[in-house]
């Protein structure tokens, strides 16, 4: 299995893991900004559901583009985990573990997302509520979605600052790129008490944006150094 791992390029690895990454922004600006943003309307249930009602086809689409991002970021965890365990395999484990964790909230979360489609849609056994009370539920079903997600960040901070400190120890990987994943997890580790997070929001994303576009632009064109890569995965083995 060590040789058949380190026979395998990690080159792939890297290109197809930049790839995934460069799919899990993209799908999540599609779902969150392009389709949830304009749907969604903050503190006003009734808006929020008549635009949800007008354009059902647009909403469940965000739903499967948010499945996309999720099937995209497991695959990319994965990825990264094969690429960085040379460095430290439990460390590169532990990383791997936090990451799951998240994108497996992340996923449920999106249950919430989905629910107000059944909520608003004339099931007789919600006859017992008026629509004002239907209108909210769902405005608090989406609310739910976004806490839920929020939750997420806090695990995908670990994760993100403890592959910052592989790829920095790394030699195949340039430093810079550990450095701008380190600041990036502390970042988003202040989700681990939300109302600060939020209110140090736009500041983490510009950062988180630094990082990622770096990250994924020197995965897809440089690569890692290959010779160093396996060098490390020999003294690992």
């Amino acid at each position: 299995m060590s040789t058949r791992t380190i026979e395998t390029s990690p080159q792939v690895y890297a290109r197809v893991a930049g790839l995934l990454y460069l799919t899990v922004i993209i799908a999540g600006i599609i779902a969150q900004m392009a389709i949830s943003g304009k749907l969604v309307v903050a503190g006003d249930a009734a808006a929020t559901a008549t635009n949800i009602l007008a354009h059902k086809e647009l909403f469940q689409l965000g739903f499967t583009v948010y499945l996309i991002e999720m099937v995209c970021q497991i695959a990319q965890t994965a990825l990264f985990y094969i690429l960085l365990k040379p460095v430290s395999r439990n460390v590169a484990l532990l990383a791997l573990v936090f990451s799951l964790i998240g994108c497996t909230i992340k996923t449920l979360s999106r249950l919430f997302y989905i629910a107000p489609l059944l909520v608003l849609g004339n099931i007789p056994y919600l006859s017992v509520f008026n629509v004002e009370q239907l209108q909210a539920l769902a405005l608090l079903l989406l609310n739910v979605n976004d806490q839920a997600a929020g939750m997420a960040l806090a695990f995908f901070g670990f994760s993100t600052f403890l592959n910052g400190y592989l790829v920095f120890r790394s030699n195949f990987l340039p430093r810079f790129l550990g450095v701008l994943s380190v600041i990036g997890g502390l970042g988003w580790l202040t989700f681990l008490y939300p109302p600060l997070g939020l209110r140090l929001y736009p500041y983490i994303v510009l950062i988180a944006i630094i990082g990622s576009i770096s990250q994924i632009l020197w995965l897809l064109i440089k690569g890692v150094d290959v010779e160093q890569w396996k060098k490390r995965a020999l003294e690992s083995a």
